[in-house]
């Protein structure tokens, strides 16, 4: 998702009273916004001219699937029901210069066919006082309502017609210095972001304050800051067991290599493709069939030990954790719980009627330095062919239950995608756990 910022700070005015904490607010918020990994734009006192410029400019910026933000803090008019923004270098005598010499805060809003699939907010931190201390005909205290188009949040330091405090002993004015607070805690939804903002500027001000917005965001929740609560990490931790099992524990699969055993340990989700390429074949040698039942054997008693770890993890549990405890995760954090709890329960229930393949009768294990003497001499494998012929046909008849069992790659999809890993055999570590 692409993040772009504009913040604008005006402290320095030169025709009408400067302002004590916009330069801090803007350089404040800038700082956060870089932190959040947005690119960010920065203006301390600039002209109109400049403004002109850099809003222009910005709006350019803003593609499909932006998350974009304008942040303005200082003087702010409202001329009959309309807002205006004031530069540094705004010199107003009469009303009828307003829209002139100052920036129609409309104009910060992106064009409506941008909005779509996008995320804009405008935090107008722009109704301190008065700055025109004659006074002018048509002109207001604070801002006016604006309509906020689609996909768009509109956030005001205090209601319309008011006028927000700002204290020269604090580094930001009030609303800047809670909207901080609440931007920089983590799995906090944006419109949540707002809502403890206003109520904090309420407290703090004793009614006299009351931030504003208008919204008419949709689609999932955005967060400024995500980090796993602790439910997701818990939830991780119970999952990430049965998820090495799949794709970390070994299984000693033996490869027949010029009449010799090679015996090798591999993944089990590797093992189940061996096998799968040895079942594949048209014709087969007794000695590879023989080889290939050994082999189908071994997944299927590794696949055991999958079931008996994830029966130590109560699914049903953990779905109904998700969800009493959703509002902590996002719709994709859910959804991706639900996938993975659904799919494993799945592949658990398979096993509990598929013990059929566990024994074969042509798989007799007589150890002799380590090797199976079937392979010492061949026709020690050939003379058991009937028993090896009648083990094959059986798993022929079956091949629908044999399926079920090795074709396990779903279910190693969704936990590497579960999991963030990028290839099945990854290494699941701390950073992929977070």
């Amino acid at each position: 998702m692409n993040k772009i910022a504009l913040v604008i700070g005006i402290k320095e005015y030169e025709y009408i009273p400067s302002l004590w904490n916009t330069e801090n607010d803007a350089s404040d918020i800038s700082e956060f916004l870089k932190e959040a990994g947005f690119k960010v734009t920065i203006l301390i006192n600039p002209s109109q001219r400049e403004l002109i410029e850099s809003i222009a400019s910005f709006k350019n910026e803003i593609v499909d699937n932006t998350v974009s933000i304008i942040y303005y803090a200082g003087h702010g008019i409202q001329l009959e029901s309309e807002n205006f923004l004031v530069p540094k270098d705004a010199q107003i005598k009469i009303t009828e210069e307003i829209p002139y010499f100052c920036i129609h805060a409309s104009d910060c809003l992106p064009k409506q066919s941008e909005l779509i699939n996008n995320i804009h907010i405008l935090i107008l931190d722009a109704c301190r006082n008065n700055p025109f201390m004659t006074g002018l005909r048509s002109t207001n205290i604070g801002l006016a309502k604006m309509s906020a188009p689609m996909g768009t949040l509109i956030a005001f330091s205090t209601n319309p017609g008011n006028a927000s405090i700002e204290r020269e002993s604090d580094r930001n004015g009030i609303y800047t210095q809670k909207l901080l607070i609440h931007l920089k805690t983590p799995n906090l939804s944006l419109e949540r972001i707002f809502k403890n903002t206003r109520t904090d500027v309420i407290a703090s001000t004793k009614g006299k304050q009351v931030p504003w917005e208008e919204s008419s965001l949709h689609g999932e929740d955005f967060f400024f800051i995500k980090v796993p609560t602790a439910l997701n990490l818990f939830l991780k931790k119970e999952l990430i067991f049965a998820y090495k099992a799949l794709t970390e524990d070994e299984v000693d699969i033996s490869v027949i290599e010029n009449n010799d055993v090679k015996k090798e340990l591999i993944p089990f989700s590797k093992a189940i493709k061996v096998f799968k390429e040895q079942y594949d074949k048209n014709t087969i040698h007794p000695r590879d069939a023989f080889m290939l039942l050994f082999n189908l054997q071994k997944i299927i008693l590794a696949s055991y030990k999958f079931i008996m770890i994830s029966r130590n993890i109560d699914f049903r549990e953990l779905d109904k954790m998700v969800l009493q405890y959703s509002k902590e995760l996002s719709d994709n954090e859910i959804n991706s719980y639900q996938k993975i709890i659904l799919t494993m329960q799945h592949y658990g229930s398979i096993f509990q009627f598929n013990d059929k393949f566990g024994d074969f009768r042509s798989i007799q294990r007589q150890i002799d330095n380590h090797y199976w003497t079937g392979f010492k001499l061949e026709t020690d494998v050939l003379k058991n062919q009937h028993k090896i012929m009648e083990d094959l046909e059986f798993v022929k008849n079956n091949e629908i239950h044999l399926k079920e069992i090795v074709e396990c790659d779903i279910l190693i999809g969704v936990m590497n995608e579960f999991f963030e890993i990028k290839t099945p055999h990854n290494r699941v570590d701390g950073s992929a756990r977070n």
